[in-house]
């Protein structure tokens, strides 16, 4: 008998911004959102320097906490163009990393900012939604 392995029919994306539930970017990805649950990420948060979106920037150190979400997506052409137009256009690196949620550690899809530059000051407690980032 031949072992078949499928992939997976969601993508486990980790959120930290405008695309979380509730905020600016979140009704173009909603309707493609299976599930939802908080979920935190090694890293720092800092605005961009226009200070309207943050930038998620990995960290040498254990200390730095990035609080989000941990959505399960149905992939598709209207998630991709959310991805691909809204956040790799503007300089994000997509990157698989270990994500926490109460339920244990999941490798998930990271849009994080791996540029020296545009990089403003840090946001305080690593979580965009308590900063007032735009809601939706």
């Amino acid at each position: 008998m031949v072992s078949v392995t499928f992939p997976h029919s969601t993508v486990p994306l980790f959120v930290y911004g405008s695309l979380r539930p509730g905020m600016a970017l979140w009704s173009a990805i909603s309707a493609h959102v299976v599930d939802s649950t908080t979920a935190t990420v090694r890293g720092r948060l800092h605005w961009h320097v226009g200070m309207e979106w943050p930038l998620l920037v990995l960290a040498d150190d254990e200390l730095g906490v990035v609080h989000g979400d941990l959505l399960s997506l149905v992939p598709g052409d209207a998630v991709n163009r959310v991805i691909v137009d809204e956040e790799l256009r503007y300089g994000y690196d997509a990157r698989w990393l270990p994500v926490s949620t109460d339920a244990g550690e999941v490798e998930a899809l990271v849009l994080v900012w791996s540029r020296d530059d545009e990089c403003g000051p840090e946001i305080a407690g690593g979580d965009y939604a308590s900063a007032g980032g735009p809601t939706g």
